[in-house]
């Protein structure tokens, strides 16, 4: 323990590497995947979120994980719920935790919310071909890049323009240099047209939806039995062309025992654990545990009484084999 003021303990400041200058700001999540490539170790590590609320998004920002990942297409996240929660993950975690959102292919609304809020990534889900892509990098980026709209209310002069980029008075630089497009591969359109999304320069990464995949291409997969050979091949396929383009994975592991297989097809950013389901496990094993613990106590009680029966029948017998009356 030490009187020392905060700002002479440097132990106790939290190393946000990716950062921006203003935490209203995009981190680098660009840099995060790039180092991540260079350096198996530097896995890019964080948990999902599908409860519209930013009292969760502080509770798991608290812990500083690399990133949350905002699931805006299926998550109920109204405008102003999506922009309080990005905002409080950058600030509770201390900038350490960057902000994924997967948006609604054709919300106008949600992708505007989650840029102005400073998202640091973009899921485009079902992009099943070339256009998608170009499209979405026309609204994510700034000039030159892309036709961005500038919004006045997340900027104050003096106060919130600081950049870590020269002649960035604007902070447009820090956008168009940190956020990350990533491609969300899953339908059969989207296979058919992969190669060519994946050979897009504008794509940083590629995610692969299994559940609407499977539905689209008629496979009958359940996470209970062994892979159907299509499945498998679509999986194949879909890591194969990553690789052939350098470009990283993103998606979620249900179980640590996946991250091996994961860090073998390249995946270099990993949700590892769900909100909603964490929640639902957490409950599901307490009400369990707490039912099998009664039920063992339960048991031995009985176990207990059933002994003691048998032993004051034992002894009465005996008193009988003696010759004396049992005792009462």
């Amino acid at each position: 323990m030490s009187s020392k003021p905060f700002p002479q303990q440097p132990q106790l400041h939290t190393t946000a590497e990716h950062r921006a200058a203003v935490l209203t700001y995009p981190g680098n999540f660009r840099a995060a995947l790039r180092q991540a490539q260079e350096d198996p170790k530097k896995l890019i590590l964080g948990v999902a979120q599908g409860i519209p609320s930013a009292f969760v998004t502080k509770v798991m920002a608290s812990a500083k994980p690399d990133f949350i990942w905002m699931d805006v297409e299926h998550g109920i996240f109204d405008r102003s719920t999506l922009y309080d929660c990005i905002h409080a993950a950058q600030h509770h975690s201390e900038g350490k935790t960057m902000v994924i959102c997967r948006i609604p292919k054709h919300s106008e609304v949600s992708l505007t919310t989650a840029l102005d809020a400073g998202a640091a990534a973009l899921v485009l889900p079902h992009t099943d071909n070339v256009q998608d892509v170009r499209d979405k990098v026309n609204e994510i980026y700034y000039p030159p890049k892309g036709q961005r709209s500038f919004s006045p209310w997340t900027f104050t002069p003096g106060i919130s323009n600081q950049s870590l980029y020269e002649a960035d008075e604007w902070n447009m630089k820090s956008s168009n240099n940190h956020i990350c497009l990533i491609a969300q591969i899953e339908s059969v359109e989207g296979m058919r047209n992969l190669d060519a999304i994946a050979a897009l320069p504008e794509v940083d990464a590629l995610m692969f939806g299994p559940g609407d995949y499977c539905a689209d291409a008629g496979i009958n997969f359940s996470l209970a039995a062994p892979p159907p050979q299509a499945f498998i091949d679509a999986v194949t396929q879909f890591a194969t062309t990553a690789h052939k383009y350098g470009k990283p994975l993103f998606g979620s592991a249900q179980t640590p025992a996946m991250i091996p297989m994961m860090l073998q097809q390249g995946y270099k950013a990993v949700a590892v654990a769900m909100d909603v389901w964490a929640v639902a496990n957490m409950v599901k094993d307490g009400v369990n545990d707490a039912r099998a613990m009664i039920e063992k106590i339960v048991d031995e009680e009985n176990e207990k009484g059933a002994d003691a029966t048998a032993n004051g029948s034992a002894n009465g017998a005996a008193e009988v084999v003696v010759g004396k009356a049992p005792s009462s």
